[in-house]
């Protein structure tokens, strides 16, 4: 049996911004991620990729058009907008049946930065929750 929501190298999300591979402490390699924690893996890097950016790796159509709103004010109309590319960018996984719930809201803490949450309905049935910040400004 194959598993439909894959295993992927885990990566280590760090309060910078940086993104790396998860090192094993007991000295053996990069850790691995599957299953619905590899789907929620995958549509997070999905969302902070630019749409084009993997292009000279023959991914074009990979990431999203989030990044087009880095510098915008952060009303009602882009974050519209905002919620409207999460959705196609979290629809364009082929292992997301559905994106059941969505919510794209302003950070009032720290401007120009907004909170992603999303429930998405797997091809597998499995029901996975997202959650992000994202920083806009």
């Amino acid at each position: 049996m194959t598993d439909t929501l894959k295993t992927d190298l885990r990566l280590a999300f760090k309060d910078t911004g940086e993104v790396d591979l998860d090192w094993s402490n007991d000295g053996g390699g990069a850790r691995t991620v599957d299953g619905k924690d590899n789907l929620i893996q995958a549509l997070t890097l999905r969302l902070m990729i630019y749409r084009g950016h993997l292009e000279p790796l023959g991914h074009t159509r990979y990431g999203s058009k989030v990044a087009e709103l880095i510098g915008e004010p952060l009303d009602r109309p882009n974050l519209e907008l905002l919620r409207r590319y999460v959705r196609q960018a979290l629809k364009e996984d082929p292992r997301v049946e559905d994106v059941t719930h969505l919510s794209v809201t302003a950070r009032p803490d720290l401007p120009g930065a907004v909170d992603v949450r999303a429930h998405v309905l797997a091809v597998t049935g499995d029901a996975v929750e997202l959650g992000l910040a994202l920083d806009l400004g």
